[in-house]
């Protein structure tokens, strides 16, 4: 289907809409163009590198797209723009995501939203509701301690908690909290002993937070420890699809703090069926993207929360050979009977350059990663069949920005 300036989005069948612009939003189209041989759609606030001079996707930026309600307007607008097909929405950032849910009733008659429905996930983005139901369902997690708004204040706070110090401490409500400002904000806090948990308590709620904050142990550790899933739920709400990652390489510069550089995939059916407990029980529909730490305690691997999308750093799962983006597809377009894919291969996805990883990722991991480049490497953004001089000029300066944000931040870390 062709419009009108002459560029063909999709099949015949189905046209893929990207919400988002940046590198998952070309690993979205990346998945698609190898399964399908189809170009997408990618709608977001600025037209990025990671998704500039492209021959699979194309952008259509607008400065507008920071509000819900134009981001609603838009999609009717396309809607009417491209008739006569199944038109599918994928989300790639958490504010996309939760657009869609927010506004299922005016988009679902006109877009396939491959998303679960709010009380869902207003469970599991709630870490308080998370966290319970993943003990009733005996799904490992970090032993957490909750703090209400009325314990601000209390003297005792802190002072018998059934783990040590130092512990982690964190919101509950991942909605409201980020519009918060005040002095010393952070996302999550490393908290050294009982007096300093209370001063960040009442400074948290004081600046007008009103849901709960998590007391969690702290499970020490480099990226050794961090690991990473992502699934896919088929439309009954059966898990179809799971990839697990150790984490090799994350991102330095604190702008971008939680983002991954560097993944190896592996196996692990305990953490595998843990995963199946969790999603098949509450119903899970779509994608899901797990942060996970392993516990060398205890040997076990433990959820420290949902997204209930696509995972920024999801194409190492076509590095294990399994392509979870194409689930949408096969599952919500065509609706076929999905197989179950469980990757297991050890392949090596980078972000940054390889020898950025060689030099900045942990020295307990390098045989590891050493071993699965041998099998193979891949990079989200190296696509052969994509390959414009613009293109490659893009890459090189990505890559050059990479490089050049690991040794700004990474060299005290360097003897680790």
């Amino acid at each position: 289907m062709t419009d009108a300036a002459g560029t063909t989005y999709g099949n015949d069948d189905f046209l893929p809409i990207i919400l988002g612009t940046s590198v998952n939003a070309y690993n979205q189209a990346r998945s698609l163009h190898e399964a399908f041989g189809i170009r997408s759609l990618a709608l977001g606030r600025a037209a990025l590198r990671e998704t500039a001079h492209s021959s699979i996707i194309d952008v259509r930026a607008y400065r507008e797209f920071g509000s819900p309600e134009f981001v609603v307007a838009t999609l009717k607008k396309l809607a009417a723009e491209f008739p006569g097909r199944k038109r599918l929405l994928l989300a790639n950032i958490e504010f996309y995501t939760n657009i869609l849910i927010e506004h299922r009733a005016e988009l679902e008659d006109d877009f396939i939203v491959p998303l679960v429905h709010k009380p869902l996930a207003d469970r599991l983005m709630d870490k308080t509701d998370f966290y319970r139901t993943c003990a009733e369902l005996g799904v490992p997690h970090p032993e957490t301690v909750v703090v209400r708004q009325d314990e601000a204040g209390d003297t005792a706070l802190g002072a018998d908690l059934p783990f040590p110090y130092p512990v982690i401490l964190k919101p509950s409500d991942t909605d409201t909290y980020p519009r918060l400002r005040f002095e010393g904000k952070q996302k999550v806090y490393l908290v050294q002993h009982a007096a300093e948990l209370r001063v960040l308590v009442d400074r948290i709620f004081s600046a007008g937070y009103v849901g709960d904050l998590l007391v969690q142990e702290y499970i020490a550790g480099d990226e050794s420890v961090m690991r990473v899933a992502n699934t896919y739920s088929d439309r009954h709400g059966v898990m179809r699809f799971a990839s697990l990652g150790q984490v090799v390489l994350t991102e330095y510069d604190p702008t971008m703090v939680g983002n991954n550089n560097a993944i190896v995939s592996m196996a692990d059916a305990e953490l595998t069926e843990s995963l199946r407990r969790l999603l098949d029980s509450v119903g899970y529909v779509g994608s899901a993207n797990f942060d996970l730490m392993h516990d060398r305690r205890t040997g076990t691997s433990k959820v420290l929360e949902i997204n209930l999308r696509q995972g920024a750093t999801s194409y190492y799962t076509m590095a294990a050979g399994g392509n979870l983006t194409r689930c949408f597809v096969d599952d919500l377009v065509y609706e076929q009977d999905l197989p179950e894919v469980i990757t297991t291969d050890e392949r090596l996805w980078i972000n940054v350059p390889y020898p950025v990883v060689l030099a900045y990722a942990p020295a307990s991991l390098r045989g590891q990663v050493r071993a699965a480049a041998r099998r193979g490497v891949t990079h989200t953004l190296r696509y052969a069949p994509d390959r414009s001089l613009a293109r490659q000029i893009d890459l090189l300066r990505i890559d050059l920005r990479h490089t050049l944000d690991n040794v700004r931040y990474a060299r005290n870390r360097l003897n680790r």
